[in-house]
């Protein structure tokens, strides 16, 4: 049977590699991305952000790899290994989940409900975290659709991702 302190290292290991690829795949993507040809050269345009959240990704991902291997390994008890497990694996799946769904449902409603879960998922009340959930929404449409002029999904429902 495998240790409690190897199989936590392996998993921040993948947990590392995965939020590696992810970064990595989010800068090469965001570079892809075409610049308008009316912007500005102050203007940092549609690839500013997934740039800096690729980045962002990739360098959580090194360090949570570094981290697996240089830090002194302590055995938690097992329920408490369960339950950190089921949450990286809900914030996993949640994040496929919402990258499935915002085309379809739009940014804002599928914006509010990953947010949401993931603060829920946290042990924050339900109460507290809708409402932050919204402001953060209404946060990141204000700032990318008002400033840097991102055009963010609307989907089936069209509720606007970016501010007229």
């Amino acid at each position: 049977m495998m240790s409690v302190s190897l199989r936590q290292s392996i998993i921040h290991r993948t947990a590392g590699c995965f939020w590696l690829a992810v970064g990595l795949t989010a800068m090469v993507l965001g570079k892809a991305i075409k610049k308008p040809g009316f912007a500005s050269n102050q203007d940092p345009g549609p690839q500013f952000f997934p740039i800096l959240l690729g980045m962002a990704l990739f360098f959580g991902g090194a360090a949570l790899l570094i981290k697996s291997f240089f830090s002194a390994q302590t055995v938690p008890n097992p329920p408490e290994s369960l339950a950190k497990n089921s949450s990286l694996f809900g914030f996993i799946g949640g994040f496929f989940v919402y990258l499935l769904l915002m085309p379809w449902i739009g940014f804002s409603i599928s914006s509010v409900a990953f947010i949401f879960s993931m603060i829920w998922l946290q042990g924050t009340r339900w109460i507290a975290a809708l409402p932050i959930a919204v402001l953060i929404v209404v946060g990141i449409q204000l700032l990318f659709g008002n400033l840097f002029h991102v055009q963010l999904p609307a989907g089936v429902f069209g509720i606007p991702g970016m501010p007229h």
